[in-house]
């Protein structure tokens, strides 16, 4: 792409990208899923350091936590690519997919994935964090593109940069409640090396 924009129409072109996607029918059902998936893959790095001998919940969640921002960015740069829809440069996607058959218990753990992720993407929704997604979205759609500024030059397409800037607030309160709690959890109930566990024993 060798296009060269002036700061004005940047700013324009963002916002009106940012405004069009947010209309997409189903952009709320996609952030869903990458926190879903963001969501197993800390679950699972926990589930594998506890198998392996890890019996401190605050250390496997911030570790969990750490691999699950990596799945995070991961996830939202398969995502953005679908967000060039209107570019004619990518599949024409803006709905849902089948899943493959689970059994009844693969069924249940998804679910119960799917139900959190819409949790945490409503709660990110409602904070104001989708636009902030679709900004990185943006470096990547527009990737290439010159935007000549008074004083200097830049191409767009540093995604990464974008999406961390714009998340890690939200990424350091959450790994902060997420240790803090478990923390606590094993200081009131030592014997207990999970939540589920620390969670009955208090109930």
């Amino acid at each position: 792409m060798n296009e060269e924009w002036d700061g004005a129409r940047y700013a324009r072109e963002k916002r009106d990208f940012i405004e069009s996607r947010q209309r997409f029918r189903w952009i709320y059902l996609h952030t869903a899923l990458i926190f879903t998936v963001t969501w197993l893959a800390g679950w699972l790095c926990s589930a594998v350091l506890l198998r392996a001998g890890m019996h401190s919940m605050p250390t496997r969640y911030a570790l969990g936590f750490g691999l699950s921002y990596l799945v995070f960015l991961a996830c939202v740069r398969v995502w953005a690519g679908l967000m060039r829809r209107e570019r004619g440069k990518g599949p024409d996607w803006d709905g849902g997919f089948d899943l493959p058959g689970v059994d009844a218990e693969g069924c249940g753990v998804v679910l119960v994935a799917l139900v959190l992720g819409l949790l945490v993407a409503g709660l990110f929704a409602f904070s104001g964090g989708l636009p902030l997604l679709l900004e990185a979205a943006f470096e990547v759609v527009f990737a290439g593109v010159v935007v000549r500024r008074i004083s200097r030059k830049h191409t767009v397409g540093d995604w990464v940069a974008r999406l961390v800037r714009n998340t890690w607030p939200h990424a350091l309160v959450t790994l902060v409640a997420l240790v803090g709690v478990a923390a606590w959890l094993q200081h009131k109930v030592p014997g207990s090396q999970t939540f589920a566990q620390a969670a009955k024993s208090l109930l």
